[in-house]
C-alpha cells in the first residue's frame, strides 16, 4: 500500500491541490480557515504524514536538530541535552534527536554520517572530547559533506575545524584555577585530568601549570578517564605516590565527586586534609559531601546558543565566530585556605 500524498489529501477534502499543499507546508500564502480545516481533516482521515526530507531538498526546514553528546551518563552531557532539547521545543518549534556517542570517536562519526542521510538543519556537536587527534581527519571531512549538503554544523568545544564554536576560554579557565589556589595557599597539589588526547584539556593543562610554576607550586598529573570511578582510582594514586599534597584538582566534577568518594573513605578530612576541586558545575557538584568548589562552564548556555543559530542562519550565511560562554568560579566547602596562608 503506497502512503498518502498531497493528492489523496486534496482530493478527500474537495480541494485544489495548492491549497492543500499551502496549508500543510505552512505557507505563508492567506488560506481560508474553512479550507484550512477542510484540509488538516482530511489529512488526518488519509492518514498522509509530510515527507520533511523531500521539504528539505525543495530547499525549506524540516525542523529537525542533531545532537551528538559524549556520554548520556555524565551529568556534563545531561545538562547540555536537557537544554538543548527544551530550548528546541520552546523556542524554536523545532525537534532534537539526541544521538549518545558513548565517549567513542569512531561512533560519533557513524552518527554525523546518519544525520546527513536525515538531511537535519543543524547539528551540535556537544562529544567528542575523548580524543580528537587519532581520527581528526576523517571528522573533518564529514563535517565538510555536511557543510556542502546544507547542514550547519556548530561545537561546544573547539575541534580545529572550521565551525562556529559555542565554548569558554579554556585557557582563562587554566588561570582562573591556578589563581585560586594560589590564593588558598597551596604550593603541593595532584592535577587529575581528562584523557591527554584532547586539546581542551591540554590547553586548561598549560595555562594552569604555567601560571603555578611562577609561584613555586609543585604539581604532579594523572591523566584518566573522565567518570567517578577513575577519580576514585587516580585519587588513590596520587595519595600513594605523593602523600603530601594538600589540593587534588579535577578535569571535571565526576572525577572529583569519585576522588572525593575515596578519599571520604579513608577517613581522610575534606578539606581539613586535602582539598578538591572540580570542573563544569554539574547535579554532581552538590550531591558531594562537602559541596564542591567547582569553575561554572554554563554547559546549558553553550548548547542554547548554538541551538539559536542553526534556527537563526541558513548554511550560505554562516560563519565561524560563534560565541565564547563566560565562565565563573563557585566557592563551596570543599576547599580551603592553608593553615599560616
Amino acid at each position: 500500500m503506497k502512503n498518502p500524498t498531497l493528492v489523496d489529501v486534496a482530493k478527500q477534502a474537495g480541494v485544489s491541490l495548492s491549497t492543500a499543499a499551502r496549508v500543510l507546508r505552512n505557507s505563508d500564502y492567506s488560506v481560508d480557515p474553512a479550507l484550512q480545516e477542510k484540509v488538516n481533516v482530511a489529512a488526518k482521515a488519509v492518514g498522509y504524514i509530510p515527507n520533511l526530507v523531500a521539504r528539505r531538498l525543495r530547499g525549506g526546514k524540516q525542523g529537525v536538530v542533531g545532537l551528538v553528546i559524549g556520554d548520556m551518563l555524565d551529568a556534563h552531557y545531561a545538562m547540555i541535552a536537557e537544554s538543548v532539547t527544551k530550548r528546541a521545543e520552546t523556542a524554536h518549534s523545532t525537534f532534537a534527536i539526541v544521538c549518545n556517542m558513548q565517549r567513542d570517536p569512531m561512533l560519533e562519526i557513524k552518527y554525523l554520517r546518519k544525520l546527513l542521510e536525515y538531511r537535519v538543519d543543524g547539528i551540535i556537536l556537544a562529544g567528542g572530547g575523548f580524543d580528537q587527534w587519532t581520527h581528526h581527519k576523517a571528522l573533518a571531512e564529514t563535517i565538510e559533506e555536511l557543510k556542502r549538503s546544507g547542514t550547519i554544523v556548530t561545537s561546544l568545544m573547539p575541534r580545529n575545524i572550521e565551525m562556529p564554536v559555542f565554548s569558554a576560554d579554556n585557557a582563562a579557565i587554566g588561570i582562573t584555577k591556578a589563581k585560586f589556589i594560589v590564593e588558598k595557599g597551596h604550593t603541593k597539589i595532584g592535577i587529575l585530568l581528562g584523557p591527554a588526547r584532547n586539546d581542551m584539556t591540554k590547553e586548561r593543562m598549560q595555562a594552569m601549570t604555567s601560571y603555578l610554576s611562577g609561584y613555586m607550586v609543585d604539581y604532579a598529573i594523572a591523566n584518566i578517564e573522565s567518570t567517578p570511578e577513575a577519580g576514585a582510582h587516580g585519587a588513590a594514586e596520587m595519595l600513594a605516590r605523593n602523600p603530601d599534597f594538600s589540593a587534588l584538582i579535577c578535569g571535571s566534577d565526576a572525577i572529583a565527586f569519585g576522588a572525593i568518594s575515596y578519599l571520604r573513605g579513608e577517613g581522610i578530612d575534606i578539606p581539613g586534609r586535602i582539598s578538591v576541586m572540580g570542573l563544569g558545575n554539574t547535579r554532581l557538584a552538590t550531591l558531594c559531601t562537602p559541596q564542591l568548589t567547582t569553575v561554572e562552564m554554563n554547559f546549558d548556555r553553550a548548547g542554547s546558543a548554538a541551538l539559536d543559530f542553526i534556527a537563526s542562519h541558513s548554511a550560505s550565511s554562516v560563519d565561524a565566530s560563534g560565541e565564547v560562554i563566560p565562565h565563573s568560579l563557585v566557592i563551596r566547602e570543599s576547599f580551603a585556605q592553608l593553615n599560616g596562608s
